[in-house]
């Protein structure tokens, strides 16, 4: 979930909780007011304290948009000098306000360490946040979307979540677990963390697309596709939880799709046919996938370098950028998977709808 989106609902909560009694004009001009700066209604610490993570986080991302036309030797030395600049910018935030958590997150996210070294730092930060969550009466790890409503005072389990910076970083903590447990081969603690994300309301994330990779990778098929059934009912109860939320993450492009459209999925089931060594069906998966993932066929054949999540999945702006993001989380699954590649370069009319793709697109 992007600071833009979530610490303007925090602020407008705040705000409106020591400010009883507005007007329905006065709370939308409140809103508009709080959506155009931020910073002027940031009076408290922790308050302040995010809207400096925000500035930080967006001056990270703008200036790795920025690189990516440099030559390689340049970008390296450029991004190393970013990252130190960033990690000490949040590293500030964080000793000021140590509930600023997306600051903490991204600062470990973006040393300079083993992954081994970095997932031990972010799980350690997990335990402290969800003690810090456990601490308030309203939370609850067995109940829908992590909150007891009959103790929010009338708020709705997803309000909650989608106004609370630290619910959300703890959230943002799990998804960037899953990815590095992805990333290092420990495949089951991937998808279990994936699934404790899916469980929020208010929240919007494809962490069953993490989910479906691992089990694939896995290849336990019955799991896949009972992971699926259950992530399309998740989806239709965020939908639910969702309704009327001004989110821009519930706008994004493919987000309401079933979750069997979903390049994760139809990924997911590819290379899973293929490693059970169910050839024909693995290849009808492959060009259902191709013709349905807008970009699939591309990315698969021709890896294709995406900007690290920093914390996590960034929203898209084009329907093929979900591609983009299937084909790089699983690159580790389909580099471990031999002859995945050129199997799939061999399949009658891929290498047609890639190469139309690109034409395009410009790639």
């Amino acid at each position: 979930m992007e600071p833009r989106d979530y610490i303007p609902a925090y602020l407008e909560r705040e705000y409106l909780a020591s400010h009883e009694g507005l007007t329905p004009a006065a709370r939308s001009l409140v809103h508009e007011e709080i959506q155009r700066d931020p910073a002027r209604y940031a009076t408290t610490e922790h308050a302040q304290a995010l809207v400096a993570y925000a500035r930080a986080h967006e001056h990270l991302m703008l200036e790795l948009e920025r690189m990516e036309e440099l030559t390689d030797q340049e970008f390296e030395k450029r991004r190393d000098r970013l990252f130190a600049e960033t990690r000490s910018a949040l590293h500030d935030i964080a000793r000021a306000d140590r509930l600023c958590i997306d600051a903490r997150l991204v600062e470990i996210m973006l040393a300079n360490v083993p992954i081994d070294a970095c997932l031990n730092d972010l799980m350690k930060l997990e335990g402290e946040i969800h003690e810090h969550l456990a601490a308030d009466p309203a939370f609850d790890d067995d109940a829908p979307g992590y909150w007891r409503e009959d103790r929010l005072g009338g708020m709705s389990c997803a309000e909650r979540t989608r106004t609370d910076p630290v619910m959300i970083g703890w959230l943002h903590t799990l998804e960037a677990i899953s990815q590095l447990a992805m990333a290092s081969a420990r495949y089951r603690a991937s998808a279990e963390y994936a699934q404790k994300v899916m469980r929020a309301r208010g929240y919007a994330n494809r962490a069953y697309g993490t989910v479906l990779l691992a089990l694939a990778r896995l290849e336990d098929e019955d799991g896949f596709f009972a992971a699926a059934r259950q992530a399309d009912k998740a989806a239709d109860a965020g939908a639910d939880a969702d309704a009327g939320s001004t989110d821009v993450a519930s706008r994004e492009p493919g987000l309401s799709d079933s979750v069997e459209d979903s390049p994760w999925y139809l990924l997911g089931r590819t290379l899973l046919l293929f490693k059970l060594g169910r050839r024909k069906n693995a290849r009808r998966a492959l060009k259902d996938f191709a013709a349905r993932c807008e970009g699939g066929a591309f990315f698969l054949l021709n890896p294709t370098y995406l900007t690290p999540y920093l914390p996590v999945r960034p929203p898209v702006r084009e329907v093929w950028e979900l591609s983009h993001q299937a084909v790089w989380e699983a690159d580790g699954i389909i580099v471990d998977t031999p002859d995945f590649c050129t199997w799939a370069a061999q399949v009658e009319g891929i290498e047609d709808i890639s190469e139309n793709f690109a034409r395009q697109y410009g790639f």
